[in-house]
């Protein structure tokens, strides 16, 4: 049974109590009844706020809504808390009416089945509110089973209140009053909630998943931000690899931590990995339908087969140049260092103002460098990664070259 089907079911079963209360507290002139009829009216329109919250969240992705309607269910939670304080409000103002101007009420046997069957049927339908509310993380849901949960209360304060008439005139105006303040308590308490999720409150349960997962894998985390949208939670991960791992290897590491992320977290959304050591993100969202749409940043690793020790070389014009080169020589050698594959290649990364060489020695799994100028920093940055280099007169350089052409 899914969200939707819970929500029809309870404006069926809340139509047909709101009815038999209201035209059962005017006939017996019981106070409590009619409120307690009220309060049931409410509930019609809560379950059905409810059932177009959880149909609008389901909505697919589109351009003007890339992480999805989720927030919808939270705003009809919302709204669901608005009625049940007004409904909370009305039943207090009845009672206070009534307990100042007494009318002589009726004891129905007839009042007291229906309250009876209605505790017990709002209790059946508050608990299956829980359970599908949990199971698929619906606040809307979730609202709508604690307004059934105070029917329960008010229908058995109600129930009291018939029986008491007898031994207190006053009893039925002063059970509808308590009825009412318990109501608006349950209101306040859920509208923290609820308000919670609307202003993107962090979810600290899938934080402490997320952090155990990364202690378990010994990833270690730079930061980590995570927020409630709806019934689903968006995260957002930075995290430090070894940097002499090859940006494949990287790469490998982080699909698989996503991946795990993914599966053992139901309710995350979207996951946005950054790997600061290796400059590159991951991400993945959910898409409605149960499917991922995901997305890279960064640079990726260039799919050329390597076949043995890869040593690239820096190219202009098919001569020589500096390391921040536009175009490369990829060489291959087998263990006995002889010439297996040689091939020119465009640097990806290149930019005028920035050769990125690095990023390109990374991204081809290259072994070592050989170039005649490579600056302190790109050093730093080949040592870091143990890409191991070379520094040769041009006249050498181009000689390796022509040769390997």
């Amino acid at each position: 049974m899914n969200q939707q089907t819970v929500s029809t079911l309870a404006i069926l079963v809340n139509s047909i109590l709101a009815a038999g209360k209201i035209i059962l507290g005017l006939i017996f002139n019981l106070t409590a009844l009619i409120a307690e009829g009220i309060h049931s009216g409410l509930d019609i329109i809560s379950s059905i706020v409810a059932f177009l919250g959880i149909k609008s969240a389901q909505k697919p992705v589109d351009k003007e809504h890339p992480y999805g309607h989720y927030r919808a269910e939270s705003i009809a939670g919302f709204v669901v808390v608005i009625l049940l304080a007004g409904s909370a409000i009305w039943i207090l103002y009845e009672g206070i009416i009534h307990l100042l101007n007494p009318e002589q009420a009726i004891i129905s046997i007839w009042a007291i089945i229906l309250m009876a069957i209605s505790a017990v049927v709002n209790e059946i339908m508050a608990r299956l509110k829980f359970k599908v509310g949990h199971k698929f993380s619906s606040p809307a849901l979730i609202a709508d089973g604690e307004h059934s949960r105070a029917d329960v209360v008010s229908s058995i304060g109600v129930l009291i209140g018939i029986l008491l008439i007898k031994l207190w005139a006053d009893a039925d105006a002063l059970v509808a009053i308590l009825i009412g303040l318990y109501i608006l308590w349950e209101a306040w308490r859920l509208g923290r909630e609820i308000t919670d999720s609307l202003l993107d409150v962090a979810d600290a349960e899938t934080e402490n998943i997320i952090i155990k997962l990364c202690k378990d894998k010994n990833i270690e985390i730079s930061e980590l931000k995570s927020r409630k949208m709806g019934p689903v939670t968006l995260a957002d991960l930075k995290i430090k690899l070894d940097p002499r791992l090859k940006i494949e290897e990287a790469t490998r590491l982080t699909d698989k931590l996503q991946d795990a992320l993914l599966s053992q977290i139901e309710k995350l959304k979207s996951i946005n990995i950054t790997v600061e050591s290796h400059e590159f993100q991951r991400g993945t969202l959910r898409t409605s339908g149960g499917g991922q749409l995901k997305y890279k940043k960064g640079f990726e690793p260039i799919e050329l087969e390597k076949l043995g020790y890869r040593i690239i070389v820096p190219l202009a014009d098919g001569a020589n140049s500096e390391f921040g080169a536009e175009n490369f020589l990829v060489i291959d050698k087998d263990i006995k260092g002889n010439v297996v594959k040689k091939t020119k290649i465009k640097n990806k990364y290149y930019e005028s103002s920035a050769g990125h060489g690095v990023k390109f020695a990374k991204a081809i799994s290259a072994d070592e460098v050989w170039s005649t100028h490579i600056g302190q920093n790109a050093q730093n940055n080949l040592n870091a990664a143990k890409i191991k280099f070379k520094i040769l007169s041009s006249e050498k350089l181009k000689e390796v070259v022509e040769l390997n052409n």
